[in-house]
């Protein structure tokens, strides 16, 4: 070993070789940043045809007006979406989900926080979120045929699970969610007491209803589908589809005596590199006029208050009545802390 004293400034072959690799890869990194940030913006959809009228009504006009490329995916998945964010390999940018899964990813910090100024909080129906926006409710509703059922079909959750005076095959979903909440205001709990949720008490109201299900519905396609080929009567299923269905002239159309107001979320996945252009995009989906479109061609509620007076009449009065008190707002906190062990037990059983 030598004892020859080393500078304090002097730097080692090791020390070189590193900086040398160092001055080498930086450009890399780059690169693949600057590449990463310049692929288009993904958006995480649910297909069909709230998908078909979010393109119409939002995205395809925020690519014209922005030049911002935008590629749209099916199916948001909150354990693909931690999965994406915990590894670093980003490959959506915009999730569009219902409010419980967006406290969920909340809670695990997957979620950029949104910039502060995105939408004046006093235009706003449903408060933003730190890291979500509210861009659109819907209602679950019950669906029937009028040419099969005439003036006899539920107008109620309480008329949905009474059989003996709505003689009908019934299709109900096949989560815990909704179909809870269905029970309960069946079995008399007044909606303004709905929440928290007595879980003991729906599954009994649903084991009297079970014989009386004709279908356990897992694809929201096959609400509609299912009515409209004559498998069953009274389908549970959203104003949206019906509309849809019913523009394209299917035998069609739902109660508006009650049904359950469902919020969706738009968030960006923590670390995407097109965060700016995500934030853009949502901006865009916020936009009154947009959100009135969007309401055009599906019959969404739009969540900002000035997009009320864009709405035509004829479509206006289609809407959901957010202030009929028959209807109950989900309460998505308390979802988000009961799902999975309220899913798993409900599929437990179905199956029994």
């Amino acid at each position: 070993m030598s004892d020859r004293p080393r500078h304090p400034n002097s730097t080692s072959r090791r020390n070189m070789l590193k900086l040398a690799g160092f001055a080498l890869t930086t450009p890399a990194l780059l690169r693949a940043s600057w590449a990463a940030a310049e692929q288009p913006v993904t958006y995480v959809g649910w297909g069909g045809a709230a998908e078909e009228a979010s393109r119409a009504a939002v995205i395809d006009p925020f690519i014209k007006e922005t030049g911002i490329a935008v590629q749209i995916v099916s199916g948001p998945d909150l354990s693909k979406a931690r999965g994406q964010v915990m590894s670093g390999q980003i490959e959506w940018d915009v999730i569009n989900t219902a409010g419980f899964v967006m406290t969920s990813g909340e809670e695990a910090g997957i979620w950029e926080t949104l910039p502060p100024d995105l939408v004046p909080a006093s235009d706003l129906k449903v408060p933003m979120r730190k890291s979500s926006a509210p861009f659109m409710q819907y209602a679950g509703v019950m669906a029937y045929a009028p040419g099969r059922s005439g003036d006899k079909f539920p107008r109620t959750f309480k008329d949905f699970f009474d059989p003996d005076n709505f003689p009908g095959r019934r299709g109900l979903r096949t989560y815990a969610g909704q179909t809870l909440e269905m029970a309960l205001l069946a079995d008399g709990v007044p909606p303004q007491s709905l929440y928290p949720l007595d879980v003991e008490r729906a599954f009994a109201k649903l084991d009297k209803m079970k014989p009386h299900v004709a279908k356990w519905i897992e694809q929201t396609q096959q609400t509609i589908s299912l009515l409209q080929n004559g498998e069953i009567d009274f389908s549970f299923t959203y104003n949206g589809r019906v509309e849809s269905a019913r523009a394209s002239g299917i035998d069609i159309d739902f109660s508006r005596d009650q049904s359950l107001i469902l919020t969706q979320y738009l968030a960006v996945l923590k670390g995407s590199p097109r965060a700016e252009k995500a934030f853009k995009l949502i901006s865009y989906f916020m936009d009154p006029a947009r959100q009135a479109e969007l309401s055009r061609l599906y019959f969404s509620i739009p969540t900002r208050i000035s997009a009320k007076g864009l709405i035509r009449p004829e479509i206006a009065a289609r809407l959901p009545d957010l202030s009929n008190p028959n209807n109950v707002l989900m309460n998505d906190t308390w979802w988000a802390d009961h799902q999975i062990e309220l899913d798993r037990r409900f599929k437990e059983w179905l199956a029994t």
